[in-house]
């Protein structure tokens, strides 16, 4: 029996998870440190198309679920 993924298992929601989850891991960290943690971990470890459909998502979704802490840091991979 096949079954079909939840949406927040797949796509962008996946990567919005993902992204939190390592927010959730930064967040006993001063502010700078987990900015850049995630900044880093994305940049090093996200390949092109995992960064491009997070942003496309961002850019698409008024609330895309990111929390403070990994919405700095995206904004800042951005830049």
């Amino acid at each position: 029996m096949t079954t079909i993924p939840h949406q927040s298992e797949t796509g962008p929601h996946k990567l919005v998870k993902m992204a939190n989850q390592m927010g959730d891991f930064f967040k006993s960290y001063p502010e700078d440190t987990g900015i850049e943690g995630i900044r880093d971990h994305i940049s090093k470890f996200w390949n092109k198309k995992m960064r491009e459909d997070l942003f496309a998502f961002i850019d698409v979704t008024p609330e895309p679920g990111l929390t403070t802490l990994v919405a700095k840091a995206v904004a800042k991979l951005r830049s």
